[in-house]
């Protein structure tokens, strides 16, 4: 066989190729109603470009310590933790859901008051300590300055001054 033979066989295999492929199926027609997909909204939507963040308790917290050491990394807020003790979290704590420290603490607080726990921030500081009545006392009267030497220390721990 010679070699012009040999190329019109080739030639003929490929022409046989492509005509097998254009004799296929065409694409079905796909019916029913259609939407445009590139098209605008009748009114714009807002959308933040820096989240808010939520403070809230996650069941893989499992300890209050744990919580406030999350959310002191998350919102980069120090967390001074003075309580000699830890807790687990309860079911008052799971209604917490705000995006205030404030208002999160306050509930923290309130939650943790029977064991005796204040939580506050102050000086940018999440503050935990063991609540006293006499702390207690003070706030509700509006009175700032601290009433005993080991309240005082720990007040300029928590504002960062050495005793």
């Amino acid at each position: 066989m010679s070699t012009a033979t040999s190329h019109r066989v080739w030639v003929a295999a490929l022409l046989a190729v492509a005509l097998v492929g254009c004799a296929s199926r065409p694409a079905p027609d796909f019916g029913g109603r259609w939407k445009p997909v590139n098209h605008f909204a009748a009114v714009p939507d807002e959308i933040p470009l820096q989240k808010t963040y939520v403070y809230y308790p996650s069941p893989m917290d499992g300890t209050l310590k744990t919580m406030l050491e999350r959310w002191s990394q998350d919102s980069q807020m120090p967390l001074s933790y003075l309580h000699p003790s830890d807790f687990t979290l309860h079911q008052a704590v799971a209604q917490i859901h705000t995006t205030s420290v404030q208002d999160a603490v306050a509930q923290l607080s309130s939650a943790y008051s029977a064991q005796g726990v204040s939580v506050t921030v102050e000086n940018g500081q999440i503050v935990v300590r063991a609540a006293t009545p006499a702390a207690s006392s003070a706030s509700m009267s509006g009175e700032t300055a601290p009433s005993s030497e080991a309240a005082q220390a720990e007040a300029a721990h928590v504002a960062g001054v050495a005793p």
